[in-house]
């Protein structure tokens, strides 16, 4: 009995662990100039998104960037708030544990594009 138990929690444990990819959870922040934009990403631009800001690097600033950072202009990826630069820049704002990160450019302009399609736009310092 106890095998039969263990089998049955082993394969309950493996379908727990191994079943379908969750989508994640993103939404677009911006608050800018009379602008009051709140959108859920779905499918690849969710994953998208997630897939950047996964692969962010952190940066060793002396000091804070003048780029302008607040949860204004950011993104919410599985309820952690990541900033985007309210310039042009490639920078962020990771408020999880309030580190600044960097992304490459063309991730940045792929962000932007994002927020672009939804009715905001670069620079809204």
């Amino acid at each position: 009995m106890k095998r039969f138990l263990c089998i049955i929690l082993a394969l309950l444990t493996v379908v727990a662990l191994g079943g379908c990819s969750q989508e994640p959870e993103v939404e677009l922040t911006f608050v800018c100039y009379g602008e009051d934009i709140h959108v859920k990403l779905e499918g690849e631009e969710a994953q998208k998104v997630a897939q950047i800001l996964d692969n962010k690097v952190y940066d060793l600033f002396f000091g804070i960037p003048a780029c302008g950072f607040d949860k204004d202009v950011s993104i919410r990826v599985n309820g952690r708030i990541y900033a985007i630069a309210r310039d042009t820049c490639n920078n962020g704002l990771d408020y999880g544990n309030l580190r600044f990160f960097s992304v490459s450019e063309q991730d940045m302009e792929y962000i932007h594009s994002l927020f672009e399609k939804y009715g905001g736009y670069f620079p809204c310092i």
